[in-house]
């Protein structure tokens, strides 16, 4: 196939989205269609590349995979190493164990499949993961592997042009038919990270090319099909964002944008001058190892620094520029030649460099990072007893995604109970059980919980079906039980959702939570349910075990806290809210003092994350908790006033 310099300003535009995206540049919100551009053109190129082959018998599935190998392997190999050396200093070993599994699925090609099944509301923060972008390459890899032999296959049989299209985007069809059924959503992921859902992007791009194989001129009379492509990438790169359901059958107008330019051959007009100017081909030139170094540098960059400042993002781009523009010289050009191959030095350097590649991995497999790490073993523990899951978790938070039915779990069932208590929420619920599964013998303990959906009578949440038919059921499990249960512990990340915008309603959130809390309370009385809200604790301005393990290796000397006074002003709105109901529980007292509120106390970490309390901050305020709990239930002394004193 000719070059075309215009396909290389392509490449240029897609990974230029990419990396505004995960810079978090808001030019772009949907700037993660830089990879759907790629696929698109990979699906076109390759096919391009080995159909007129096949159809005239010279295609060797040796060759091919020998070039592919060429081209992609030695930079992508060598990335990982190093990526793998330097964070073995600088992350802890729950991300760095990630980091290094991740490692081994990115060279067997299958990382898509590995992030697929870690990546959950619950897991680590995949966005601290070094190698998280190797998913895509995964998935193209695996293209390289089962697209040719498929094409191959269907020229064998003798398949005309007709047959073959009808093959291929029949294929397509079904990928996106998959691709919108499984939509990514709180839960799972399989849908952005899998081949099934992700093939129509490339094949789509086949089928092109198998059509222009057969009759290369089939779109030249048609004008401005360069332009209306731009268009339409442009409108998915503006009007889309991280919160959208992607691929589903959204990442078609990408694909459908960057294949109309792929197709326009003409060699005239402002677009493709600009496309074909030589910093933009230049880019477009540097663009696989761009894509392959951007973002554990980024990643590297935001565990280190954690400073976005103008200064620190000029930094960025100039090291990623330039550690791309020497892998690209000093790697990714020499070695995608045969001739490299031929010398006498070549094969010993290549098997001992593979030697200490599967050393490494291995090594950090099994052995993971500790020896590196310069940490003190009790900030360790520490930082390890944060990271501690609450208890019951998987048996009493998302049973209807998990388990296809909603349902009630016991997290504790006391000998001889004096009292019954039931737990309803959302994620902020079952961190709280943390507490709960400290209380004495004197309790039973039922709860039920959904992450991400408010506990709120008639309320629903934006993005999430679901969610109301878990308050639904707890309403009608509460009706058919109301004289189980001594106390209904309501508990939800009540500010999270008010600031985020996540309430489907025609007014402010404010008045929508307001109005959702009395419907809530009305419900509770109306049924003589005795209750108690739980106000959501202070919100952290960034993840607080992560900032602890950075102060303890010395990349951070500030304190992680919130002031007080604004922690007030959200508990004070929280209170009107319930208003003239004081059924509340706060547990500010444990989180703040007269001047702020620290995610850390006395070496100990009270968050897992920014927002959700640690395993050790629930056992730490239990005692507190169970007195209220029962305060509450006896209706004595001042436990339901606005914060313990």
């Amino acid at each position: 196939m000719k070059y075309r310099a215009d396909i290389d300003g392509l490449r240029a535009i897609a990974v230029i989205l990419v990396i505004l995206f995960h810079s978090k540049i808001n030019f772009f919100p949907g700037g993660y269609i830089g990879v759907d551009i790629f696929f698109a053109i990979s699906g076109f190129l390759i096919t391009s590349i080995i159909y007129p082959k096949m159809l005239a018998g010279n295609f060797s599935f040796v060759d091919f995979y020998k070039r592919r190998a060429r081209r992609l392997l030695p930079a992508s190999i060598f990335m990982t190493l190093i990526t793998l050396l330097v964070f073995a200093f600088i992350y802890p070993p729950n991300l760095f164990q990630m980091l290094a599994n991740s490692a081994a699925a990115s060279l067997l090609f299958v990382s898509n499949l590995y992030f697929w099944q870690t990546s959950s509301y619950f897991s680590p923060n995949l966005e601290l993961q070094p190698l998280l972008h190797t998913w895509s390459l995964s998935v193209e890899e695996q293209f390289y592997f089962l697209f040719p032999l498929a094409l191959f296959i269907l020229t064998l049989l003798k398949f005309k042009k007709n047959a073959v299209l009808l093959t291929v985007g029949f294929a397509c069809s079904i990928s996106l038919v998959l691709a919108y059924i499984y939509a990514p959503n709180s839960l799972s992921f399989v849908s952005f990270y899998v081949l099934p859902t992700r093939f129509y992007e490339m094949g789509l791009g086949a089928l092109f090319a198998v059509h222009l194989t057969h009759k290369p001129d089939a779109f030249s009379k048609i004008k401005y099909l360069r332009e209306i492509g731009f268009i339409c990438v442009a409108i998915a790169a503006v009007q889309y964002d991280r919160y959208l359901a992607f691929p589903s059958f959204y990442a078609v107008l990408p694909v459908l944008g960057t294949l109309l330019m792929l197709i326009d051959r003409s060699t005239t007009g402002f677009l493709y001058r600009a496309l074909s100017a030589k910093p933009v081909v230049f880019i477009g030139l540097l663009s696989y190892s761009l894509y392959l170094w951007h973002w554990p540098i980024w990643v590297s960059f935001e565990w280190l620094i954690d400073n976005t400042s103008a200064l620190n993002m000029a930094a960025y781009f100039t090291v990623t520029f330039l550690i791309a523009y020497l892998s690209y010289r000093v790697i990714e050009q020499p070695l995608r030649l045969a001739s490299f191959y031929q010398s006498a030095y070549t094969k010993p350097s290549l098997l001992g460099f593979a030697a200490l590649l599967v050393a490494s991995v291995s090594f950090f497999t099994l052995q993971s990072n500790n020896r590196f790490l310069q940490m003190n073993a009790t900030g360790l523990s520490a930082y390890n007893n944060s990271l501690v899951s609450e208890p019951y978790r998987d048996r009493c938070t998302d049973t209807k995604r998990l388990k296809g039915q909603f349902s009630i779990c016991t997290v504790k069932e006391g000998v001889d109970a004096q009292y019954s208590i039931l737990l309803w929420g959302d994620s902020h619920a079952s961190a709280l059980m943390s507490a709960l599964d400290n209380f004495s013998d004197r309790f039973t303990i039922h709860a039920m919980n959904t992450s991400g959906c408010p506990s709120l009578v008639e309320t629903r949440r934006k993005g999430a079906e679901d969610c109301y038919f878990h308050n639904q059921f707890m309403q009608s499990h509460l009706l058919s039980q109301t004289d189980r249960y001594d106390l209904i512990l309501d508990v939800s990340a009540w500010d999270n959702y008010i600031e985020y915008g996540l309430l489907e309603t025609d007014v402010s959130q404010v008045e929508e939570m307001h109005a959702a809390l009395q419907r809530t309370i009305a419900f509770f009385e109306v049924n003589h349910l005795k209750y108690a809200f739980v106000p959501q604790i202070p919100k952290q301005k960034t993840n607080i075990p992560r900032a602890f393990f950075r102060h303890h290796l010395g990349l951070n000397d500030q304190e992680e806290y919130v002031l007080r006074s604004d922690y007030d002003i959200k508990l004070k709105r929280f209170e009107e809210m319930l208003y003239p109901s004081k059924n509340m529980i706060a547990l500010d007292s444990f989180f703040c003092d007269d001047e702020k509120c620290g995610g850390s106390q006395n070496g100990e970490i009270m968050y897992k994350d920014a927002h959700h309390i640690s395993v050790t901050a629930g056992q730490t305020i239990s005692y507190y908790l169970e007195g209220e709990i029962v305060n509450a239930i006896e209706g004595t002394g001042k436990t339901l006033e606005a914060s313990a004193e």
